[in-house]
């Protein structure tokens, strides 16, 4: 009965461990937390041990996943410190931390604060707490710093719980290349918030209206000293001193911005801003002291070009921390050790206002130099809540910040008031000085008003003939401009208008040679016998009418007139001015003038004439011929064919030359003749025109 109970026992005890082997088998390491010991978990302490994976599952968030064989990192992934993984994270992952909770902590509240640049989601056993931004692939996240809004929860329960933590930030090997950020995970801290409320709330406040504030004054002075140079730019004094001021307003809305804003992009790019601010206030810092305080220009060139491009150097090549960072840093001290240097030398010399100005200058690029050098000794700027060293630290900055625009405005104050009494003086020098030439004015004054009634008579008498001269020159020249006019005319009838410009700018012009013309003769049929018919008035009436209408004519259609011999009418397109479509225009042109005559023949009969035409095209010779009664002509063998197609033609009829068919046969009908002999010029191939297609 012993051994069977004995064996009961074992059994039981087997089966037991059979039923709890899975939960020990997936039982992970947790961390233990109670009320007491929230007081010594730090944000360094509370990163470290996460679990790790690269990769996304939904599956990840519930308390029962196994993530035993996940990698144990620090959430921060900081690839320059090199903690948890050396290469940073770039993507999509989940972190897992187990926590084992005693009874103290049930019910109390509690608070997560992330800080990062990505998107995250937060889960406590499998329930989403909190979400900051948007995951949603490389292209469509969303990012958003938590820092400002914390998540609060409680436990429900003792014992063991999982925080779990979906993260992507696709930016973060961009971020280390541009911004030179090197958190490519997350920072996360647990809290009680009743202690840590109240104080962060105080501190953002007090740091909202500490900035600005200080923005607030720093762009006053800024504007009201550049007004202050635009009134007067004699004192470029006032144009650094305002850059000055815009470089510290800009500084200090940055470091605002930065902190207030929860969007990663907005505070990256504000302190991305900071360098350029810092060249601005040494630009300008360099700028003011040597206009005050120094003769030479070429120290202020040299430094005033570098502290401007070696932050470009910085924001181009995106080298934050490399040798153009480094020698920026230099150039820092550099100019604020030649502030100092010029001002106390400025002071010992007794310069007017140096000690005013130099004073609240003096006193901040003393603070800036020193703190500088402190942060370089001692690798940081860190003092401990409420100490000594702190509040002596915050008093010396308010005093070196505030001391500029107060020892700029006691400057302004009593540069002012020596103006004034300056200006007193002078006036009462001025005084005295009337008082003793009043006499002498007077007598100058009696003296001067005769000689001026001398002068205005003979003003008046010299005015009086001086308009009547202008008429007569006015009157000249509307004469002048008249005759002109007319010349003009009468030479524009004469030659082209180019070729008469020539001649008047010149006096002479030469005769050109032009390639690419089309001439065009025609010439009345009969006109003999009609002049039988008619009176001698009535022929030359005929002629002239014909002739102004061809004028009418050839001018729409861009055509230079010739000359007229008897009753023939000879004209040339393509010059002087050279027209591609000077086939074109010919033919439409003759066209038009058959088409007047066959009108004019039906409405007189033989009261008026019957034409041939002909054209030709090719390369002639212009100038002008003679001196008196002088002609501008054309010559060549292209103006003998023109007139042996215009004898070759029939009444009523345009005959042209092969020439002139192969520039216009793709736009007009016409009709081959074939070989006609033409005198002295052997057989030609002739075309009549029909019309235009």
């Amino acid at each position: 009965m012993l051994t069977f109970s004995v064996h009961m026992r074992l059994l039981i005890r087997y089966l037991l461990l059979l039923t709890l082997m899975p939960v020990l088998v997936n039982a992970q390491p947790c961390r233990s937390f109670s009320r007491d010991s929230l007081s010594t978990i730090t944000s360094e302490r509370f990163v470290r041990g996460w679990r790790f994976y690269s990769g996304d599952d939904a599956a990840m968030a519930s308390p029962e996943y196994d993530d035993s064989q996940w990698k144990i990192t620090d959430t921060r992934m900081d690839a320059r410190r090199r903690t948890g993984n050396a290469e940073g994270f770039n993507g999509i992952g989940w972190f897992r931390l187990h926590i084992c909770t005693d009874s103290s902590l049930i019910g109390f509240p509690l608070m997560l604060v992330l800080q990062h640049h990505g998107a995250s989601e937060l889960y406590l056993d499998g329930e989403r707490i909190g979400k900051w931004g948007i995951i949603n692939g490389k292209d469509s996240s969303e990012y958003f710093n938590p820092e400002l809004s914390p998540v609060f929860f409680t436990f429900n329960n003792p014992g063991h719980h999982v925080l779990a933590v979906r993260y992507a930030n696709y930016n973060a090997r961009k971020n280390q290349k541009k911004y030179d950020i090197n958190l490519t995970g997350f920072n996360i801290k647990l809290v009680n918030p009743q202690r840590i409320v109240s104080r962060d709330y105080d501190r953002i406040s007090s740091n909202t209206f500490l900035f600005i504030l200080l923005f607030g004054i720093f762009l006053a002075l800024t504007v009201s000293h550049l007004f202050l140079y635009l009134y007067h730019r004699s004192g470029r004094s006032n144009l650094y001193f305002s850059f000055f001021c815009m470089g510290f307003a800009i500084l200090f809305f940055a470091v605002w911005f930065g902190t207030a804003n929860s969007a990663p992009f907005s505070q990256l790019v504000s302190y991305y801003t900071i360098p350029g601010s810092i060249a601005l206030i040494c630009f300008s810092l360099s700028g003011f002291v040597n206009d005050l305080f120094a003769k030479g220009r070429l120290r202020f060139r040299i430094l005033g070009t570098l502290s401007i491009i070696l932050p470009c150097i910085i924001w181009i090549f995106n080298d934050p921390g490399g040798v153009a960072s480094f020698t920026f840093y230099i150039l820092v001290f550099v100019i604020l050790l030649e502030a100092i240097i010029l001002i106390i030398r400025a002071i010992v010399r007794k310069v007017p206002g140096a000690r005013i100005i130099g004073a609240g200058v003096l006193l901040f690029s003393l603070f800036v130099f020193f703190t500088l050098l402190y942060i370089l000794i001692n690798q940081s700027l860190l003092f401990e809540d409420n100490s000594i060293a702190a509040l002596a630290f915050l008093t010396l900055a308010a005093l070196s910040f505030l001391g500029l625009p107060v020892s700029m405005s006691l400057f302004l104050a009593w540069n002012f008031a020596n103006v004034n009494k300056e200006l007193t003086r002078n006036l009462k020098q001025v005084q005295e000085l009337s008082d003793k030439t009043l006499a002498q004015e007077l007598e100058k004054n009696r003296i001067i008003a005769g000689r001026k009634e001398e002068l205005e008579r003979e003003v008046a008498v010299r005015t009086a003939e001086v308009v009547n001269k202008n008429e007569q020159l006015e009157l000249r020249h509307n004469e002048l401009i008249a005759e002109k006019h007319k010349s003009d005319e009468l030479l524009l009838n004469i030659l082209p208008e180019e070729v008469a410009e020539e001649l008047k700018r010149s006096g002479h012009a030469d005769a050109r040679l032009f390639n690419d013309v089309s001439v065009i003769f025609t010439d009345f049929v009969g006109f003999t016998s009609a002049g039988e018919r008619m009176t001698p008035q009535e022929l030359v009436d005929e002629l002239h009418i014909c002739f102004r209408t061809f004028d009418e004519i050839i001018s729409r259609h861009h055509i230079e007139k010739i000359k007229t011999i008897g009753d023939a009418y000879l004209a040339v397109s393509g010059l002087p001015a050279p027209n591609d479509q000077h086939a074109h225009n010919v033919t439409k042109a003759a066209l038009e003038i058959l088409t007047f005559m066959k009108q004019r023949r039906q409405q007189l009969g033989d009261k008026t004439f019957e034409i041939r035409i002909g054209i030709n095209s090719g390369s002639v010779v212009a100038g002008i011929v003679g001196i008196k009664k002088f002609a501008y002509d054309i010559w060549g063998d292209t103006v003998n064919t023109a007139a042996r197609m215009e004898q070759n033609s029939e009444p009523g009829r345009i005959n042209i030359s092969e020439n002139t068919w192969q520039l216009i046969k793709d736009h007009f009908r016409c009709t081959y003749r074939g070989m006609i002999d033409a005198k002295n010029k052997g057989e030609l191939k002739m075309y009549f025109v029909e019309e235009q297609e």
